[in-house]
């Protein structure tokens, strides 16, 4: 039996202004269509309110530090994201 293949990604958290359940919505379709989908990434909801946590991964191939450093970018072009922090490469294939 042979070993599964890695899945790195990493989880991210974002830390929002006061906004609705709209905007917030608003804010994630946002990250999807500006961030996710150009770079083939895709990311599941750990959490969804004020605080937003989700894990990045890619189906097509490994997500990389360059994806977590341009995250933090598109994070800080964001008013409505008052903190962000990316957590470290993980293999979430060893993981589960």
């Amino acid at each position: 039996m042979s070993a599964p293949c890695p899945v790195f990604g990493f989880e991210a958290r974002a830390e929002t202004r006061p906004i609705d359940d709209e905007d917030r919505r608003e804010l994630w379709r946002a990250l999807e269509a500006e961030f996710l989908e150009p770079r083939g990434l895709t990311a599941r909801s750990l959490a969804f309110g004020r605080v937003v946590s989700f894990a990045v991964t890619s189906e097509a191939s490994q997500a990389t530090d360059a994806d977590r450093t341009a995250l933090e970018a598109w994070a800080r072009g964001r008013p409505e994201i008052i903190a962000f922090d990316i957590g470290p490469l993980l293999d979430f294939a060893a993981v589960a």
